[in-house]
């Protein structure tokens, strides 16, 4: 079978670090981005099975990101990563889930396999 791939997009170089480690035992397939233009950029050369994104991040945000991946691939599913997001509004763009900051690594360990898992093949 396939490694499912991850795109994470985060101007924290702490998360984009710690979150590939994170879900390394699942044997993802994990490319980072360090904001929105450069996701954008590395979805348009590669398909994903999940997209991780912060929501405030320069250049382009988590929910203008979540926009235009939904506007383009609607099947992609995306998580939000915020502290602060308007989790209602992030959830109306199309974001599939929000996990709050701070967040139990397991947590979010569940929330990537419970969205993969229900997630359809692109």
């Amino acid at each position: 079978m396939e490694k499912k791939r991850i795109l994470i997009a985060d101007d924290e170089e702490l998360l984009r670090t710690l979150l590939p480690e994170a879900l390394k035992p699942y044997d993802y397939e994990i490319d980072v981005a360090e904001n929105g233009v450069e996701a954008i950029s590395h979805i348009e050369k590669k398909s994903y099975d999940l997209i991780i994104t912060d929501y405030m991040m320069p250049e382009m945000d988590g929910l203008e990101l979540t926009r235009r991946i939904k506007a383009k691939y609607p099947n992609i599913p995306v998580l939000i990563i915020t502290a602060y997001g308007p989790v209602h509004d992030l959830l109306k763009c199309g974001a599939t889930a929000c996990i709050m900051k701070p967040f139990d690594l397991l947590e979010l360990q569940d929330m990537v396999e419970t969205i993969l898992d229900e997630a359809p093949r692109p």
